[in-house]
Parts: C-alpha cells; structure tokens; sequence
C-alpha cells in the first residue's frame, strides 16, 4: 500500500494510506508496542475508527474530517488503548460489538488505574449506543462481529478499497503469528471470516498493514497451537 503523505504531531504520526484514509500511530512511552486507530471519510460520516490512548489523540486525527460531515466512532473493542479519546469529539453515532458495554463496565476503571501513565492528555470514554451481533452494512462499509482477542471484537470492511480493518485480531509487531487470545475457537470462525471478506490488505492496531495471506500463517499457528496445547 503506498503511504500518500505523513505528519508528525508531538511525537505521533499521521499517515495517508488510502485515499480518504488517515491512520494515526504513535509509540507510547514506556511500552514496546505501536498503537494505531484510523479515520475513514466516506459519503455518510467521518468515521472514527477507536479512539486511542486520550483526547490529544482523536484531535490530533480530527484534523482531517470533513466538517461538513457528522462524526461516528466504531470500537473494534474494549481495551484501554482503544477506548481512552472517545469524549474528544461529539459523534452521532458510537457503534461496537456486543458485549462491549458490559466488558468496558468490568474493565475500565482497573485499566485505567493499570495504564494511566500511558495516556494521551485525559482519558474520557463513552458507551456504545449501537451493539453489533451480526455481519451488518453500514453505507460503505460492512461490520462484521470478531471474536478471539477479545468477545467484543469487531472488524470493519471498506470493499471499495479492498481494507479490512481487524482491531487487535492481528499479532502485535514482532510478537509472534498470534495475538493474545481470549478464545481460540472464535478466533478460527475470525480468520475464516477476513478470507470471507476477500480484503486484499489487513489493517491491525500494533502492526504495519498485511497482506490476507497473513490469515494462513495465523491458521497454521493455531492449528499448531491445538496439536500442542
């Protein structure tokens, strides 16, 4: 995938990587990992997807909506890294997967106590107003539910560009084939979905954009991982 243009806010970066869509990266200090979340501009809304490690963040990304445009937020789940910005902007609609409010209500306040010194300015997180269950389209894009990494996993399709945005569904940088897995069966019914979608680029949180043939390594892994667990 070419890369059309690059900014740097702060020690962040912000990409171009589709047309129309804008990735944010930056490593969080301390931590030997790269966190990603992205914004889609499509025809409906500027589409936040995750809202990162606080409000710097999703301002930092906002710069390059449309503001003629509504603003939604999809999580692709309820981890800390994914969730702390969403108070930055005023979205009409916050989308996720079900059971995300319930996992976000158990978890939120030890990871915010666990991982505060990793924030990005304050950390302010809402609820998901629409829980997904489903495979659901959603204008251009389609929401598929995703299990494994977590229960509340979500990815998003974008057909007309051939992305697949996977959330944590993908293996951190340099940490193996396998991300850490709540569910090893609902991961394999995952991995079977991205190849469903026929996406030809996978788009992670922790890791540069992969080919779909990256769904057969983790396969092998898991497969792997069954003969010997």
């Amino acid at each position: 995938m070419t890369v059309i243009g690059h900014f740097v806010y702060n020690g962040s970066m912000i990409k171009t990587i589709a047309p129309q869509v804008y990735e944010r990266h930056v490593i969080p200090e301390g931590l030997d990992w790269t966190l990603r979340h992205h914004l889609i501009l499509t025809h409906e809304a500027n589409v936040f997807i995750d809202a990162g490690l606080g409000l710097r963040g999703m301002t930092e990304l906002a710069q390059y909506a449309d503001p003629s445009k509504p603003h939604w937020l999809i999580y692709t789940h309820h981890h800390f890294d994914h969730v702390l910005g969403a108070a930055a902007l005023p979205f009409t609609r916050i989308i996720a997967a079900s059971p995300f409010n319930e996992r976000l209500t158990d978890d939120y306040a030890i990871s915010l106590a666990t991982y505060k010194e990793f924030q990005e300015g304050p950390p302010s997180c809402v609820p998901a107003e629409t829980l997904i269950n489903q495979v659901t389209p959603m204008g251009e894009l389609i929401l598929i539910p995703a299990p494994g990494h977590s229960s509340d996993g979500l990815m998003i399709h974008v057909p007309r560009l051939g992305l697949l945005f996977t959330g944590d569904n993908l293996p951190d940088q340099g940490k193996g084939p396998l991300p850490e897995l709540e569910d090893p069966v609902a991961y394999r019914l995952t991995l079977e979905a991205m190849i469903h979608t026929k996406a030809h680029t996978l788009i992670g949180a922790h890791d540069e954009p992969q080919p779909l043939s990256e769904v057969d390594i983790a396969l092998k892994a898991l497969n792997l991982r069954g003969t010997i667990g």
